[in-house]
């Protein structure tokens, strides 16, 4: 009696694949619309996540049913999308969480499905947001897992390239970058990393001048506009004499403990003493 219910289970949870294929169809239409409505992608993206609960052969479960393959391959590419549409909405949590889940159709059922075409970008897209965030180590490790012929792909390549100029300092050839995208969605964390290393330029900048030339100071911090400057430079309380910045300087005042250092330096002498 237990096995009968169990197939019986089986059998209804595999027959709403078909209306889940077609609120699929819908949310992949609406993501491609321009202008996007997000409203109504993340509605259809929730009713598609509630009908996948239904799929037993998506993990956990991961139950051998006559439409596994359909099951697995058609909840790829609802996460497939989820993640894309994230990076529009500008959610990087939402993001990391459909990548996490995305990895393990990547992996783990890589012997069952066959290859998607959006796995180097994504996976290539996961790279720049690392390192975006300053995760240099988990950077390495994730490029780590991802398989040669993925990582020899141009999405792959472009972060590992990135990486690269930012460890060699090459600033300039990361702002270049920006303007010669393998994906659409790349340029949104590309972003976020000038924005990182603009505040390295400038922390640098503080310590190297007293003050700069607004052209020198506008090319070095890469931006296109005096107006972008200015602002800039008001939010770092940095002063504007003329065609010329001011970087604020804090007055370092550094006092030496003399008695506390004499009294350790005779302290590490009788040790010495003792153990010569």
């Amino acid at each position: 009696p237990t096995r009968r219910r169990k197939n019986k289970s089986v059998v209804q949870m595999a027959s709403n694949l078909p209306s889940a294929v077609q609120l699929f169809e819908a949310f992949k239409k609406a993501c491609q619309e321009e202008p996007i409505n997000i409203a109504k992608c993340t509605d259809l993206l929730t009713q598609l996540k509630i009908a996948m609960i239904q799929f037993p052969a998506l993990p956990p479960l991961s139950q051998q049913t006559p439409t596994m393959q359909q099951e697995l391959l058609l909840a790829r590419e609802v996460l497939e999308l989820a993640a894309l549409l994230s990076v529009k909405m500008k959610d990087i949590p939402a993001f990391e969480r459909h990548i996490s889940q995305l990895k393990t159709y990547y992996y783990d059922f890589a012997s069952v499905l066959p290859g998607s075409e959006r796995e180097a970008p994504l996976l290539g897209l996961n790279l720049l947001r690392l390192l975006s965030q300053n995760r240099i180590a988990e950077f390495h490790t994730e490029l780590e897992l991802i398989p040669p012929e993925v990582a020899s792909s141009v999405y792959v390549r472009h972060p590992v390239m990135l990486e690269q100029y930012l460890m060699e300092g090459s600033y300039n050839k990361v702002l270049a970058a920006r303007n010669h995208v393998p994906h659409d969605s790349y340029p949104y964390f590309i972003d976020i990393l000038l924005n990182t290393v603009r505040d390295e330029i400038a922390d640098c900048s503080e310590r190297a001048y007293d003050a700069l030339p607004l052209s020198h100071a506008k090319a070095i911090l890469m931006f296109d506009t005096d107006a972008a400057l200015v602002e800039y430079a008001n939010a770092h309380n940095w002063t504007i004499e003329g065609a010329h910045i001011r970087f604020a300087k804090e007055k370092e005042t550094t006092q030496v403990p003399s008695m506390k250092l004499v009294t350790q330096t005779l302290a590490y002498a009788k040790e010495l003493e003792r153990i010569v």
